[in-house]
């Protein structure tokens, strides 16, 4: 009885570290901290308007993402994976997946702060659904392929929708002109982190 006791005491500690431990942790920004990518030992960092201007320069319209200023001191990574419209027997379909990183400058600590952001809707006759996520993406590749049974008599069995999402194809330019330049790449969970003037720690 004594060492369940102690087992379920010790269980009780731990739980109640790590509930206030993690939220703490996420506010600090430690685990930016354990994710951050470090250019190599020795570069120097480059001027904030340099890397500022390489990196708005890697936007290419050959590819199927964009890298834009918005205005606001951000720049938008921005892949619209997938924008379907099609109509079936029952009505008219629309998916949507969607993904989005701000990056924002932090020159006192040579930081490029990233805030990532996946999104997704579905909606049809007797059909809506949404998903949302912000955070760090570390690992992201999917194939996609859909199917459906479109227009009139005689139907016609066509694909609707289709992609391939693979998030280092956006981020991994980005990522490397970063450390090229001399500077830390910071994964954020939080939009205040963007440009918070501290230090994450």
């Amino acid at each position: 009885m004594d060492t369940t006791v102690a087992l379920g005491l010790l269980a009780g500690v731990i739980g109640a570290l790590l509930g206030i431990g993690v939220p703490i942790a996420m506010w600090r920004g430690t685990v930016s901290r354990w994710v951050a990518i470090r250019p190599a030992s020795g570069t120097a960092p480059c001027d904030p308007g340099a890397l500022w201007s390489r990196l708005l320069a890697l936007d290419d319209p050959r590819q199927p993402f964009r890298y834009v200023a918005p205005g606001d001191g951000t720049i938008t990574a921005e892949w619209r994976i997938a924008d379907a419209t099609w109509t079936q027997f029952f009505g008219r379909f629309r998916a949507v997946e969607q993904y989005r990183a701000t990056l924002a400058l932090s020159p006192q600590h040579s930081e490029v702060r990233a805030l990532e952001q996946r999104s997704g809707s579905r909606s049809g006759p007797g059909e809506y659904s949404t998903s949302s996520f912000q955070g760090i993406v570390l690992f992201e590749r999917s194939r996609h392929r859909e199917w459906a049974l479109t227009g009139n008599v005689p139907t016609d069995l066509r694909e609707v929708l289709s992609y391939d999402f693979d998030v280092h194809r956006i981020k991994g330019p980005l990522i490397d002109a970063t450390l090229a330049c001399g500077w830390t790449w910071v994964p954020v969970i939080l939009r205040s982190h963007l440009t918070a003037e501290r230090a994450l720690a």
